[in-house]
């Protein structure tokens, strides 16, 4: 759907709620060009709490002696 821009401004209000509930989206135009477009915001999806759980698995990688104590110099620094 286009509209100028000199209508748009006096029905903002009614074209916003209009493009949030129809997903419909709305070019605005200046002399006839299209100079902005409004477009309804893309569906919530709620994240499935199973594909959290493990995602990260293989991921960390170990380093040989990482448990081992830290020397002196190192554990001066790391204070």
């Amino acid at each position: 759907m286009q509209m100028p821009i000199s209508e748009f401004k006096t029905k903002c209000t009614q074209v916003v709620r209009e493009v949030g509930t129809k997903y419909q989206a709305v070019e605005l135009t200046n002399r006839g060009k299209v100079v902005a477009r409004i477009v309804p915001p893309e569906p919530e999806t709620k994240p499935d709490p199973q594909s959290f759980f493990g995602s990260l698995r293989g991921t960390v990688a170990y380093q040989p002696g990482w448990d081992e104590p830290l020397g002196e110099d190192d554990w001066e620094a790391c204070q």
